[in-house]
């Protein structure tokens, strides 16, 4: 899988996060967050991870591991193992 790739599942359709707390949308380098917010964002591959990088600030992180595991889309802080959202 390569970034453009990444890209172009993400543009493929909104998501939900698994709880169903909120709702992401990608659309051109933005990811726009229930409506109402708008952050501009890149995604990039290191070492063979992805990883998206937020111009703002979301859930006090800015960069996000990125993995998918078929229709599901998790999202990692930095650091952390547990996913922040999974999206579906």
């Amino acid at each position: 899988m390569t970034v453009s790739d990444i890209y172009d599942k993400l543009h493929s359709r909104s998501y939900y996060e698994k709880t169903g707390q909120h709702k992401f949308r990608f659309l051109n380098s933005c990811l726009f967050l229930d409506r109402c917010a708008n952050i501009p964002i890149v995604i990039h591959m290191l070492d063979g991870i992805f990883y998206l990088q937020a111009a703002k600030q979301i859930a006090n992180e800015s960069l996000f591991r990125l993995e998918m595991n078929g229709d599901e889309i998790m999202l990692y802080g930095e650091n952390k193992d547990n996913p922040l959202w999974t999206l579906e």
